[in-house]
């Protein structure tokens, strides 16, 4: 828990599932302090009486607002949420629940006042309001099991996957050729605020690494701190590369790899490349259409 986030937690309730309330608030909780819990709804609709155990168990506020005009309870809910955010120094996060990309402005005003901005919402929820929050977490991995199958799991792509992951350890990594997890986790939240390894049915990044197909391995593991680096591949040329282009592909396992003069560990090998010649390459961030990269390319 980060002690220093003291959340405002603001639902929508008729957008959110009282059923996974409970959930939502252990989320919260994990990730600091929780001052306020207001849920937004016109309590006099019949549809909405479930939540009222989950409130009184919850020690939640129950926020009326009828039905007098279009969206009222957004409406409500996103002025209390600005009364918050400017009169109450004590809370320094806000956590919306809801998947109404209508939020985003709310989200981002609150980042842009500098208070960190969480939302809990569904897997399709506008990618406007994700984006607009430091993070983003979807309802449904809310109580996953480590046992459940990945294929049941929200934004499993691993293309996406390999792709986010890369750009996060080519944007962290230093002359160590390893990344801190810790730093890797942060990065990756930055990077797509609704990132989460149960997105692909795993609730650690550490155990989405180790048992998921991608291109990092744990390295150094201790029992604080889990560092990561890129897996070497091994590939052949595909041509001899055109001393005036300084570009070549790697052929791995069927696939492309583009590669260019300098993504060579050894700039002076550029001379020896070709066809066929057998190489050591890592994963790249960058891409040439639909080729993906190479990087850290020596001959073997």
């Amino acid at each position: 828990m980060n002690e220093n986030l003291n959340f405002a937690i603001l639902v929508d309730g008729e957008n959110a599932q009282s059923k996974k309330y409970t959930d939502i608030l252990n989320e919260v909780g994990r990730k600091g302090s929780i001052a306020i819990k207001w849920v937004y709804a016109d309590w006099t609709l019949p549809n909405n009486r479930g939540w009222k155990d989950i409130l009184l168990d919850t020690g939640s506020s129950p926020k009326q607002q009828f039905h007098i005009a279009k969206d009222s309870v957004d409406h409500a809910l996103i002025m209390d949420a600005i009364e918050i955010i400017c009169t109450n120094d004590k809370i320094n996060a806000l956590c919306i629940v809801s998947s109404d990309g209508g939020f985003a402005g709310l989200a981002q005003r609150t980042r842009e006042k500098g208070l960190h901005v969480m939302a809990v919402g569904k897997s399709d929820t506008p990618s406007h309001f994700r984006n607009a929050c430091h993070n983003f977490v979807y309802v449904e991995n809310l109580s996953l099991d480590d046992n459940q199958d990945e294929d049941s799991t929200v934004g499993n792509q691993s293309d996406d996957l390999e792709n986010l992951l890369l750009r996060a350890y080519w944007q962290l990594v230093g002359d160590s050729d390893c990344v801190y997890m810790g730093d890797l986790g942060t990065k990756l939240k930055q990077l797509d605020s609704a990132f989460d390894s149960r997105n692909y049915g795993y609730r650690t990044l550490k155990k989405l690494i180790q048992n998921a197909s991608t291109p990092l391995v744990t390295t150094s593991e201790s029992e604080d701190r889990c560092y990561v680096s890129l897996i070497e591949e091994k590939g052949y040329i595909k041509a001899t590369p055109r001393r005036a282009n300084n570009y070549a592909f790697i052929i791995h396992q069927g696939h492309e790899y583009y590669f260019r003069k300098e993504d060579l560990l050894y700039n002076n090998q550029w001379e020896i490349i070709k066809e066929g010649q057998e190489v050591i390459f890592q994963r790249s961030a960058k891409c040439n259409g639909k080729s993906p990269g190479a990087s850290n390319v020596r001959c073997i």
